[in-house]
C-alpha cells in the first residue's frame, strides 16, 4: 500500500500587533502634546505674533495631526521590521496579549539605574567640560521653567524619540545589515548589533542639532557636546532595547531625561 508523505505544517505567521500599534501611537501623540509647553517656553519666538500665520490652537491642532500621520507610519514599519530582527516588546506583549512569563525583576531596576547613571555622568561632563566653554547653552532658561513643563517634556524623549530611534531606525538598520551579511538567525549577531547601535547613536545625536539651533548658535564645540552627551545615552538605550526590549529603552530614556531636565538644573548657579 503506497502512502503519501505528510507535508510539514508551516508555523502560522503572527498577526500584526495592532494593540501595540495603537498604544504606541496614542503615546506618541501624547508625547508631542506634552513637550509643546516646554518648547514654547524655551523658544517664545515660535509663538510670537509676527511668526504665526494663524492662531496658536490651529497650529497645535495641525502639529498633532501631522504627528499622528508621521508616527503612525513609523510605528507600523517599525513593528514589521522589529519582528524580523529580533527586537522584542515583552511588557507590551504581556500586558496586551497575555504572552510571556509576567514582569521580570530586571524590567524596571536595570533601566532606571542605568538611565540615572548615564544622565549623572552626562551632567558631570557637561558642568565640568562644556558649560564654561558654551555660555550660550540655555541651562539658565531651562532652570527658570516650571517643574511641570520640564517633567512633561520627559515623556517626549521616552516615547517619541525611542519610537523614532529604536523601533524604526534601529530596526531598519539592523534589517539592512542582516541582509548584507546574509544572517539567517532570528537574533542579530553582536557585531551587527554594535554597528547598528553606533550608526543610530550618531543619527540620534545629530538629530538634536536642529532643536539646539533654535536656542543657541551652533559651533563645533556644541556639536561635540551633543555627540558626547546624546551619543553616549543612545548607545545605552540601544543596548537595553536589544537585551531587554523596547520598553526598557523607553524607561531608561525617561529616567535620564528626568535627571537631566529636573534634577540637573538644580545644580546650576547663574
Amino acid at each position: 500500500m503506497e502512502t503519501t508523505p505528510s507535508r510539514r505544517t508551516e508555523p502560522e505567521r503572527p498577526a500584526f500587533p495592532w494593540r501595540i500599534f495603537w498604544v504606541l501611537l496614542v503615546g506618541s501623540v501624547a508625547g508631542v502634546s506634552a513637550v509643546l509647553p516646554y518648547i514654547f517656553a524655551l523658544s517664545p519666538k515660535l509663538v510670537s505674533a509676527g511668526t504665526l500665520t494663524t492662531s496658536l490652537p490651529v497650529v497645535i491642532a495641525i502639529q498633532l495631526m501631522q504627528s499622528t500621520i508621521v508616527f503612525g507610519g513609523l510605528i507600523a514599519l517599525g513593528l514589521l521590521l522589529a519582528r524580523k530582527v529580533g527586537i522584542e516588546m515583552p511588557l507590551l506583549q504581556w500586558w496586551l496579549y497575555g504572552k510571556g512569563n509576567g514582569i521580570p525583576r530586571h524590567s524596571f531596576r536595570e533601566p532606571i539605574l542605568s538611565g540615572v547613571a548615564v544622565a549623572g555622568l552626562s551632567l558631570l561632563v557637561f558642568y565640568t567640560v562644556f558649560l564654561s566653554r558654551i555660555p550660550e547653552w540655555p541651562i539658565a532658561a531651562e532652570a527658570a521653567l516650571p517643574i511641570w513643563k520640564r517633567f512633561l517634556a520627559c515623556f517626549y524623549g521616552a516615547i517619541n524619540e525611542e519610537v523614532l530611534a529604536r523601533l524604526f531606525f534601529f530596526s531598519l538598520i539592523l534589517w539592512v545589515l542582516r541582509k548584507i551579511a546574509r544572517e539567517k538567525s532570528g537574533r542579530s549577531g553582536r557585531l551587527i548589533f554594535w554597528i547598528a547601535n553606533l550608526i543610530v547613536a550618531l543619527l540620534f545625536a545629530l538629530a538634536h542639532v536642529p532643536a539646539a539651533k533654535l536656542l543657541m548658535p551652533i559651533t563645533p564645540l556644541v556639536i561635540v557636546a551633543l555627540l558626547t552627551i546624546n551619543g553616549a545615552a543612545s548607545l545605552l538605550f540601544g543596548y537595553l532595547c536589544w537585551k531587554r526590549g523596547l520598553e526598557a529603552a523607553m524607561l531608561a530614556h525617561f529616567c535620564a531625561d528626568f535627571t537631566l531636565h529636573l534634577i540637573g538644573p538644580m545644580f546650576f548657579r547663574g
